[in-house]
């Protein structure tokens, strides 16, 4: 499966490198990970990884998760105007703030990203589109990818 993040975050994040070192981390380590995993209904997962100090996340507002079979989707005025969505699943991850920014190591950060993403996953609201996916597979899939890069043990409370 193909992943694809985008990240938002505060500058708040900048002023250590850990932080951004870590999310890049988490991106690589996933994106690598999951393309061993097949699905005959999704080829492709887009995630929002959003990490919004509590003054800036005012302006956000996650979106629901959403499927696209197969669309094209057009953007005025844009480098690329049109852009084929197949198999797509699109997700916004909202990471805790405040939890986040309080940690002190790039270890400590991954180790709560993983934790987050799986919790995540699990509470995940998947598009109608999708009631036959294989959502618990794709949930061992990325514990099992977050264990093998030693970001996570097997008794970290999965």
């Amino acid at each position: 499966m193909k992943t694809t993040f985008a990240i938002e975050t505060s500058r708040e994040l900048s002023s250590f490198s850990f932080y951004k070192d870590a999310l890049y981390a988490f991106e690589s380590v996933l994106s690598k990970g999951l393309l061993r995993f097949n699905s005959d209904l999704v080829e492709e997962i887009c995630i929002g990884l959003i990490c919004l100090s509590p003054k800036f996340s005012q302006f956000f507002q996650a979106r629901r998760p959403k499927y696209y079979e197969d669309k094209t989707l057009k953007f005025r005025g844009s480098v690329t105007p049109e852009v084929r969505m197949y198999k797509c699943l699109t997700v916004d991850f909202v990471v805790d703030f405040e939890g986040y920014f309080k940690l002190t190591t790039k270890e400590e950060c991954l180790k709560f990203l993983a934790l987050s993403f799986i919790d995540f996953l699990k509470a995940l609201k998947y598009p109608g589109k999708l009631k036959k996916f294989e959502k618990e597979k794709l949930l061992q899939a990325v514990k099992d990818i977050f264990i093998e890069n030693s970001i996570i043990s097997a008794h970290d409370g999965i």
